[in-house]
């Protein structure tokens, strides 16, 4: 493969891990948390705008049940946690306090 497509790919692998680490940790949370506080009460003026109805996106979504789709998209938003399974745990080394004589 090509070194530089080689270290484009390692970077974007990089960039995924890190922004799911973040998105794991308390501030991330925080973030889906107001995200999709946004989206759940954003829902009903942006299914009523006319120009997204126009679109193909705007009329599936509105065939599909359009708020419903955008909350449940919103609730796993907010309530998705990262799988730890594949991700390395550190390894934890326990060492007795040293006797003092």
């Amino acid at each position: 493969m090509n070194p530089q497509l080689q270290g484009i790919a390692d970077r974007i692998d990089t960039s995924v891990d890190e922004l799911l680490a973040f998105l794991d940790s308390p501030a991330g949370r925080r973030l889906r948390k107001h995200l999709a506080t946004g989206l759940i009460l954003s829902v009903p003026l942006v299914m009523r705008l006319p120009w997204l109805k126009r679109t193909p996106i705007g009329k599936l979504i509105e065939l599909g049940g359009g708020a419903a789709i955008l909350v449940k998209v919103a609730e796993l938003i907010r309530d998705w946690e990262r799988d730890h399974t594949d991700v390395p745990q550190p390894a934890v080394i326990d060492v007795p306090p040293p006797h003092l004589a």
